[in-house]
């Protein structure tokens, strides 16, 4: 290292270290780790093939993930100022992708993605008071999990309302043809072109700056912007209504560029969750539904959708291990079929039937397994339906295992 080279770094390590003294002398600073590293193995049979295949599983969002989180609060005051870092290993070789997401049957079975990467999900500071928390940069905004964790069973590692398993697979028995070969296909999001998800439709981490106001009564309001001109707001609400745990999470959210994918100029999407537990039983339902309009869009386009997904089930303390949990969810995902209307196609319905278990041991190891079957169907035209009505099921069994730290 030249003198100019180790000059540079002592000061800014000399910076470093006054600053991190300075703090640590005047205010107290707080910092964690903390995350989960999520695994499964998959099996699937697609009509036509089967094979086994070791898949990170649930993609972004319930994927592996660490989070640095950290922060302080000034003497004399009343704020406090703070952090939020999270990243992701991500695993792709030769184009063939780990997250059961992105993966398609021809290759994910080869694919050895051993240490391919890390991505950053979120980069963010914020300043909280009585007047609430503002928070910048790259966050989950007020409308990101609407209809994901409004769920008090918190069996959401097994099965959530968005489509995380196999969208990119191919769907067997669809004409060589036809423009909408993948299941991601018949769920697109209007407000995301290209992902294929279902509900959730403005879940992803954007950089935008978000508003949260205090809470009330158990009652959380958020507002939001983001790049490139997406508004959003919602309301959540957490506590007991009738004996019961009660979650209710609404949204709504205009994005001024969306709906590309069917040629329209801006998209709204609103959504919300409801979720109940007695915690005398064990059982549990939720339910959550998303619409989503698209402006100008293309004549005869999947332009306005519609899905909603429903969830019932136990989960109580059986054995000595920790509580135990057993579901039935059902989701249908229609009319998300994008510009497929130049084939003929008037109508689409992908649906997914599914029965989990699940096996806590203690508050930090999950195991789970899942069997689901994923259907189509398609209303058009006799060119549409020679296109895609020789579709086959999907039928994946899931067995995964999540540790929390």
């Amino acid at each position: 290292m030249n003198n100019k080279k180790l000059f540079k770094t002592c000061i800014a390590t000399a910076i470093l270290a006054s600053i991190s003294s300075t703090a640590m002398a005047e205010d107290e600073t707080t910092w964690n780790i903390s995350g989960w590293i999520n695994e499964g193995i998959t099996y699937y049979d697609d009509g036509q093939g089967s094979d086994v295949a070791q898949l990170g599983d649930n993609g972004t969002t319930l994927g592996s993930r660490i989070a640095l989180t950290g922060g302080y609060k000034p003497e004399n005051t009343g704020l406090q100022f703070g952090f939020e870092v999270i990243v992701e290993p991500t695993a792709a070789v030769d184009g063939n992708s780990s997250s059961p997401l992105l993966s398609n049957q021809d290759g994910v079975s080869n694919a050895n993605a051993f240490g391919s990467g890390v991505s950053l999900l979120s980069n963010n500071i914020y300043m909280s008071g009585d007047f609430g928390k503002i928070t910048i940069g790259t966050q989950s905004m007020p409308t990101d999990n609407i209809a994901v964790l409004a769920d008090p069973s918190v069996t959401i590692w097994s099965g959530i309302s968005p489509l995380f398993r196999m969208l990119g697979f191919s769907i067997r028995g669809v004409d060589a043809t036809a423009g909408n070969q993948t299941w991601g296909n018949f769920a697109q999001c209007a407000g995301l072109n290209g992902l294929g998800i279902g509900i959730d439709c403005n879940g992803i981490y954007r950089n935008g700056i978000r508003y949260d106001l205090p809470e009330f009564g158990g009652v959380n309001i958020a507002i939001g912007y983001a790049n490139d001109e997406v508004y959003d707001v919602a309301l959540k609400y957490a506590g007991e209504v009738a004996g019961l745990t009660t979650m209710f999470n609404a949204g709504y959210a205009y994005n001024a560029d969306g709906g590309q994918n069917v040629l329209g100029s801006s998209s709204e999407t609103l959504q919300f969750q409801l979720g109940l537990m007695d915690a005398e039983s064990g059982m549990f339902g939720t339910f959550a539904y998303q619409m989503e309009d698209v402006e100008d869009a293309a004549v005869g386009s999947g332009d306005d959708t519609s899905a909603y997904h429903v969830k019932v089930g136990v989960k109580r303390a059986y054995n000595s291990y920790g509580d135990s949990a057993f579901y039935v969810d059902y989701g249908s995902y229609n009319d998300q079929y994008g510009m497929a209307h130049l084939e003929g196609v008037t109508g689409s319905k992908l649906s997914v039937l599914g029965f989990a278990a699940e096996q806590n041991f203690g508050a930090r190891f999950l195991m789970y397994a899942k069997y689901e079957i994923i259907g189509l169907d398609v209303d058009g035209t006799s060119n549409a339906q020679a296109l895609y009505s020789g579709a086959q099921d999907l039928n994946l069994l899931q067995v995964g295992a999540t540790f929390f730290f």
